[in-house]
């Protein structure tokens, strides 16, 4: 955890470009989410606040699946290398479940060119699997984990209700769980409780935390993933870190 005496000296580092005193790095790494819109990180010079980018959108239908690929700009500091997110969506009343194998393979295999094609330190898949699709979409990331390779970590954001013992996330071929513990509803106040305690297995490393909620993240987190519903600027991230993090 970072030292409150320190934090000056964190929030300076993040914000203004000094190579004589690089910014200290922080526990938990960071990740910003940056969603489909213009997006300007040129600032970023602390090391430890990395960037997942939302790639693409797959929507998939019965039959069929279309490719939205980001569309907006984005811009990083020079060498920056970022993760990558992709959403998946099922569309007019599909259901992964109803995917044959073949199917399957086929999204997974888009996932992985698209992955490949911007050269992203990470894979991670956005997708809200309802109960009867866990075993299929525990089938896709069993072919996504063989294509991509053991060289590239492979993420999975979530419910924090996947997060319990037994669960079928257990199975689930990830280097990454993160668990959304934001617009959660009435529940949320129970689930953050138990993330607190550690009672949250097989997840807990690694959060994801909304700028609007200010909720402080678990102690023992190894990656905090920020979500800002506005465009991220050096101003809102200090913020976010003197709000957020433990």
């Amino acid at each position: 955890m970072p030292r409150r005496g320190s934090l000056a000296t964190l929030l300076l580092g993040l914000a203004v470009s000094c190579p004589l005193q690089p910014a200290p790095p922080l526990a938990p790494r960071v990740v910003l989410w940056a969603w489909e819109r213009p997006e300007d990180l040129s600032f970023l010079e602390n090391p430890s606040v990395e960037v997942s980018v939302l790639l693409a959108t797959l929507e998939l239908r019965a039959s069929r699946w279309r490719t939205h690929s980001r569309q907006q700009p984005i811009r990083l500091p020079t060498g920056k290398r970022p993760r990558g997110t992709i959403r998946l969506e099922m569309r007019d009343g599909a259901s992964l479940a109803h995917y044959s194998p073949a199917q399957l393979r086929g999204v997974a295999q888009r996932l992985v060119d698209l992955a490949r094609a911007r050269d992203v330190s990470m894979l991670q898949i956005d997708f809200d699997a309802r109960e009867s699709e866990q075993a299929a979409y525990l089938a896709l990331l069993r072919q996504t984990r063989e294509l991509l390779g053991a060289s590239r970590p492979l993420s999975i954001t979530g419910l924090a209700s996947w997060c319990t013992q037994g669960s079928w996330l257990e199975q689930a071929p990830v280097d990454e769980v993160v668990p959304q513990l934001f617009r959660m509803g009435p529940e949320g106040p129970t689930w953050r409780a138990r993330f607190a305690r550690g009672g949250a297995a097989p997840c807990g490393r690694s959060v994801g935390l909304a700028l609007d909620e200010r909720h402080r993240a678990p102690s023992g987190v190894d990656t905090l993933y920020l979500f800002n519903p506005r465009p991220w600027t050096s101003e809102s991230l200090a913020q976010a870190l003197k709000d957020l993090t433990p």
